[in-house]
């Protein structure tokens, strides 16, 4: 008997030992022996009185939920509680011998007059507390199941436990109504056992009972949702959470809670993911469990708009609900079509949004806690509804698309359309009336308010610094000894920080005190320094800020901190920041009035409001970041756009309602910024919604990117510029800014494209549009800095580099840019950048910031001073050995590089222009000289492969079939291959020009350049296709599209519209292929035999594309035989004579004929086309490079005539003489070509002496 007495006893010290904090051996021991002693055996104990057993069961259960808690908030006990109840066998069985029983176990013993009723109902608490104790055990200190599952997690699972198993014991006790508590512990028990059973598909055999067993929780179930009027909020709540968790992680199971036995084998048939085509719909099969079910669901989303103001916390459960059935929609057709099928259903829960879409939140520091949970569940509300709706838009693209592909669409699509156009409908209403607009302003005006969230950080400090007053003169008072040792903890780090020795030095040196417990009186003063923070006056720099921000981040703080709850669907109530019942179990705040320390509770009390306003604050922020985010969501998916022509679902916002929306966003987003310059310490909740606020001025900027105006644009680019300045001050002491950072840094971006197409296209014309790009300018001047000092981040780099990139080269000029840059850039960084093989994707970004700041000479002698040079070679290297030289050595596919990186083709080309411009803007300078004969023996000599590749042309197709020649492989070449040709030559050009280097550096080798050269512009030469003959079947060219963009200009028309030369032989070799085999060792390829259709191929916008890269290759090419030719003339004039042993290769007169055959026709072509219109700036440039190209053909022609001593043929003349004269009849009344047709005309009259 007296061993009886004492276990209560022995059970209570345990737990007050426990809840204090105490974490020596001899706790340990105490729940040693309550756990593994007192409650393994208990039960075979002799009682003298029969319900004692019970009250022992109940008080060692609530010693092991006492321990499961404590496990938060003390490392030492953790460990050891947490492997005592993981994985004692003997503790589990126990815990399963009280609670696996069942619904009719319970009620037989209500039969038996054996047994008291007092004894059953202890019982029935052991069973609650059991569940409770399980339910917490997998919630609070469940390790890591990926690897391993812990023991009690696989005999929770278990089929075998004894008596029953567990998940067996939880679906019956549901149905035991004579205790509520008993329901709600076993629905809580099994919503989390199916999360858990998801990864592990050998464990849900478990969740298939016996049919009565299942027709008996269908029953419960249906009998608990379908009350008229709620009994017990908890239980109903957590029908609906175990419903959800059916929902998302056993379908099986929920299907077979809402069929009938017989509709069960259908519905199965549609878990995998793809709904089964039959000709009856299943909902015409429902049983009547399943209507009852769903007509409950029914009943209360047509009482939601009364429930959200009187009972938000319960809509919010059944909205998680229907959000899990929409998110496996897939699996759950029939139920949705049921849900759907009520006309009241969707109009329902979009009153819910239309009736709260200006939901007015107080004063947060007068909010009250009952006020805060209330805004929280009606936000958290909005939030599931907004996500389900997305979940519908989406299904019902996705449905109407796979409809679309079915020849014959079954009667089904009609039932589909009618469900999207009633969210249709209501989604264009919403954009139509003021609701979308309402909604926007109201979830982006944030109520974060950091200094509610530091002022509480202050209070607790104020009380950590009085406490420690109190423990110094030895008065604990009923303080738990783990916080005891906690602030004693601090006290001592405190009491050795710098700030606080500086302190010491000052009091003494002032005689304070006489020198005598000066860390008190330090200790005094810095109480009254923060309580005056904590009033509203702010501390000053020096000590006492130092030591104040050490509390305020310190681990007493810490501690207190994100303790929020770990249910599987979080209630609003669970989101909070402090954790104040710990905190007043570790005051034992309730004991202070009996002692000396009621003089002290007003700090604490002070201390406790301002961390409830901090949790007010951020229930409410963070429910209403939910549903900003849901609602960027809804957005997100209704104007997507991918599927719009199959579908038809979506909508368009109207852009004045956007715009409207945007200033109110760019507001909100500077209010919320605007606080965080002032407080030290940043929380992340602020950041969070910071990024949500910049996410949707997104979204939004692309949807009216069309129709963007100088103005919005000049607001964008400021609110963005501030965001992104403060952000990354802040980036050294907060985390999580980075991904705000990028957004902005996007929207800058996208403002900028926009601001430079419109200045571009439609131009700079009228006062308001040149005032408008005007403080565009000024704007773009003042992000230079801050972009600069954004491009050392790592997930900003590439966007920052491009911004940068259209900044310089659409807004400002080299004088305003280049000091800005020049100082605040760290462009050895960037260069390295080039480097890193990590970031192989981002180069061509680099590479093209590099070709703008390299056009500026000073910027070329940055990059010089950075080392470009040799990350470039190092860069040259890698493609030669991985990339580039190894695909053509080997003969692969060169498109198989553009699976790993987008436009890798384009990298030689770009490091090439770099060189071109650091070459062109360095001019005549020593460095230009270096730069010279540094580069010429590394790329003719190292990389002598590449150039061969660029510069290599086929052989030009024959329709003569009765030739036998070898079959040539089936390939093609690029667009961007033919521009890295071109950039190949410009560098070439630009070397070239240095004679005396180039000649030196050379040593003879250049031969080869030129015979390349002459062969290449060759081939260009015999595409001289004439306007009315007949086109050739065989391409001479096979360059298909390839990326997106050259895929989407196959769909333009032509925008030159020539017949001639490559204009019109192009389009032929222009068709997409999907796949061609093998590759050539060109880059300039042919096809070696017909087409097999002679359908005649119209002209494209891509087309004509590859006809002016191939014009443009051409003009180079004689460039550069130029260039040679006139180093031959200086050289002759050195020496007197002309070296004909060493006077370089020329073309033959009929190669430069035919290039001047194809531009004469073409020009001449365009401009008669164009005689009473004005010419597009496009072809204008066509034209103007065709007759450059004329003209530097003239010269070489020349240059051969005369070296050789041979006049044109009588034939030629006459040729040349028609066309010439039709060229001049056509360029009359076209004054861009005035310039160009009297330098022509020059050259002509020496070529052909006494043409006109």
């Amino acid at each position: 008997m007296f061993q009886f007495l004492m276990i209560p006893a022995v059970l209570d010290f345990t737990m007050e030992l426990v809840r204090t904090g105490v974490e020596d051996d001899i706790v340990v021991s105490l729940i040693v022996f309550s756990l593994q002693y007192i409650l393994v055996n208990h039960e075979y104990w002799k009682y003298k009185v029969k319900n004692t057993r019970w009250k022992v069961t109940l008080k060692v259960l609530e010693v092991m939920k006492t321990c499961i808690l404590a496990t938060a908030s003390s490392e030492k006990l953790s460990d050891v509680i947490r492997d005592l109840l993981l994985y004692d066998s003997s503790i589990h069985n126990t815990l399963f011998r009280i609670m696996c029983t069942t619904s009719e176990a319970l009620e037989r013993l209500y039969l038996n007059r054996l047994i008291e009723l007092v004894e059953i109902e202890g019982l029935q608490l052991a069973i609650s507390s059991a569940l409770d104790i399980s339910y917490v055990m997998l919630t609070k200190i469940s390790k890591d199941m990926t690897s391993s599952i812990p023991a009690f997690h696989q005999a929770v699972l278990s089929s075998t436990t004894k008596p029953i198993s567990v998940i067996a014991a939880v679906i019956s006790l549901i149905s035991f109504f004579r205790d509520p508590a008993i329901q709600v512990a076993a629905a809580k028990l099994l919503a989390i056992l199916l999360q858990m059973a998801e990864p592990h598909p050998f464990i849900n055999s478990c969740f298939c009972p016996d049919d009565k067993r299942m027709a008996d929780l269908r029953l419960s179930i249906n009998s608990i949702l379908l009350e008229h009027r709620i009994l017990n909020d908890d239980l109903f709540i957590a029908v609906l959470n175990l419903l959800a968790s059916a929902a998302r992680f056993q379908p099986a199971f929920l299907l077979a809670i809402f069929d009938t036995k017989e509709d069960t084998a259908v519905q199965l048939a549609n878990i995998g993911g793809v709904k089964q085509t039959t000709n009856e719909p299943l909902s015409g099969s429902l049983g009547s469990e399943t209507c009852s079910l769903v007509n409950a669901i029914l009943q209360f989303v047509e009482s939601s708009n009364d429930v959200i103001n009187s009972n938000p916390c319960v809509l919010l459960n059944a909205l998680n609900f229907l959000k899990a059935l929409w998110h496996g929609a897939g699996q759950y057709t029939t139920i949705l079509e049921r849900l759907k099928s009520s006309d009241k259903f969707w109009k329902q829960l979009s009153n819910s949004i239309f009736q709260s879409a200006a939901l007015e939140v107080p004063v947060l520091k007068s909010i009250k806690e009952s006020e805060a949970s209330l805004l929280g569940h009606k936000y958290r509300c909005q939030s599931a509804i907004l996500e389900t709706m997305a979940y519908d838009v989406f299904l019902m693209k996705k449905l109407l698309y796979a409809e679309s592909l079915v020849k014959d669409p079954s009667e089904s699509n009609k039932k589909i359309e009618a469900d999207n156009n009633v969210m249709k409908s209501i989604l264009s209403n919403w954009c139509k009336s003021s609701v979308l607009g309402s909604l926007i302003k109201s979830y982006t005006s944030c109520k974060y308010d950091n200094e509610i969230y530091f002022h509480a950080k202050v209070a607790l400090s104020l009380l950590t610094v009085h406490i420690m007053g109190k423990l110094v003169a030895v008065d604990a008072g009923s303080l738990s000894v783990s916080l005891v040792e906690k602030i004693r903890h601090v006290y001592k780090k405190l009491t050795v920080q710098p700030a606080f020795s500086e302190l010491l030095a000052q009091y003494s040196l002032r005689g304070y005190s006489e020198g005598k417990e000066l860390k008190a009186l330090i200790m005094s003063d810095l109480y009254y320094h923060l309580q005056g923070e904590l009033e509203g006056r702010k501390m000053s720099a020096g000590p006492f800020k130092e030591l104040s921000q050490f509390l305020i981040e310190s681990k007493m703080v810490k501690i207190y901190e994100n303790k929020c709850s770990l249910d599987l669907f979080l209630n609003a109530d669970d989101v909070h920041v402090f954790d104040l019942g710990r905190i007043q179990a570790d005051l034992g705040l309730d004991m202070w009035d009996y002692s000396e320390w009621r003089t002290s509770k007003g700090i604490a009390e002070t201390m406790l409001s301002c961390m409830q306003k901090a949790n007010s604050m951020v229930l409410i922020g963070n429910s209403k970041l939910s549903s900003l985010k849901a609602l960027i969501t809804v957005l997100t998916v209704y104007e997507d756009s991918s599927l719009e022509k199959m579908t038809e679902v979506g909508g368009k916002i109207p852009d004045q309602l956007i715009f409207s929306c945007m200033e109110h966003i760019c507001q909100s987003f500077l209010d919320t910024l605007e606080p965080l310059s002032r407080v030290p310490d940043v929380s992340e909740d602020v950041l969070d919604f910071l990024t949500s606020q910049a996410d949707l001025l997104l979204h939004l900027t692309r949807s009216v990117r069309k129709s963007l105006s100088m103005s919005v644009c000049l607001l964008l680019l400021k609110t963005s510029g501030t965001g992104l300045k403060m952000l990354n001050d802040l980036r050294t002491i907060v985390s999580g800014v980075n991904n705000t950072m990028k957004l902005l840094i996007m929207l800058i971006l996208l403002s900028m494209e926009f601001c430079w197409l419109d200045s571009h296209i439609s131009g700079v014309k009228d006062k308001e549009s040149i005032e408008g790009f005007a403080e565009i300018s000024n704007v773009s001047l003042g992000l230079l800095p801050i972009l600069c000092n954004c491009v050392t981040v790592a997930e900003c780099h590439s966007l920052c580099l491009t911004a940068l990139d259209l900044t310089l080269k659409g807004f400002l000029t080299p004088d305003t840019w280049f000091p800005i840059i020049h100082k605040h850039l760290q462009l050895q960084h960037v260069v390295l950048k080039l480097q890193d093989k990590n970031s192989f994707g981002s180069v061509p970004v680099l590479l093209k910031f590099f070709l703008t700041i390299a056009r500026v000479r000073g910027g070329a002698e940055m990059l010089l001073n950075a080392g470009f040079f040799s990350s470039l070679k190092l860069l040259f290297a890698d493609m030669s050995d991985g990339r580039v030289s190894s695909v053509i050595n080997s003969g692969k596919k060169l498109s198989t590089l553009s699976d790993k990186i987008e436009k890798p083709q384009l990298i030689w080309g770009l490091g090439l222009a770099v060189i071109t411009a650091m070459v062109h803007s360095l001019g005549d300078s020593s460095l230009s000289i270096d730069i010279v004969a540094n580069v010429i023996p590394y790329l003719f000599s190292e990389k002598a492969h590449l150039i061969s590749y660029f510069l290599s042309a086929p052989d030009f197709p024959s329709d003569d079939h009765d030739k036998k020649r070898p079959r040539a492989q089936r390939t093609w070449t690029s667009l961007s291959k033919l521009m890295e040709t071109e950039q190949t030559l410009m560098l070439m050009c630009v070397l070239a020009q240095h004679w005396n280097t180039w000649v030196k550096a050379m040593k003879d080798t250049d031969s080869q350049l030129r015979e390349m050269s002459i062969h290449l512009l060759a081939f260009i030469s015999r595409g001289n296709q004439r306007l009315g003959e007949a086109p050739s079947r065989i391409p001479p060219l096979l360059c298909p599209p390839i990326l997106k963009d050259e895929l989407d200009c196959c769909n333009k028309p032509s925008f030159v519209n020539s017949k001639n030369g490559w204009f019109a032989l192009s389009p032929l070799g222009c068709i997409s292929k999907p796949k061609f085999s093998g590759i050539s060792t060109t880059a300039l390829v042919i096809k070696d035999q017909a087409t097999e259709s002679n359908n005649y191929v119209s002209q494209t916008y891509f087309s004509d594309s590859v006809a002016i890269q191939i014009y443009r290759i051409a003009f180079l090419l004689l460039k550069f035989l130029c260039l040679q030719a006139e180093g031959a003339a200086k050289r002759a004039e050195e020496l007197g004579y002309v070296d004909l042993a060493h006077f370089p290769e020329l073309p033959m007169p009929e190669i430069l004929h035919g290039i001047q055959d194809q531009a004469i026709a073409i020009v001449t072509e365009l401009c008669e086309t164009n005689r009473s219109k004005q010419i597009q700036s496009e072809v204008q440039q066509v034209c103007l490079l065709l007759l450059q190209t004329i003209e530097m053909a003239l010269y070489l022609e020349l240059c051969v005539l005369q070296i050789c001593g041979i006049k044109p043929m009588l034939g030629r003349v006459e040729d040349v003489s028609k066309e010439v004269k039709l060229l001049m009849k056509a360029t009359e009344g076209h004054a861009f070509l005035k310039g160009s047709m009297k330098s022509l005309s020059r050259i002509i009259s020496l070529v052909y002496p006494g043409l006109p």
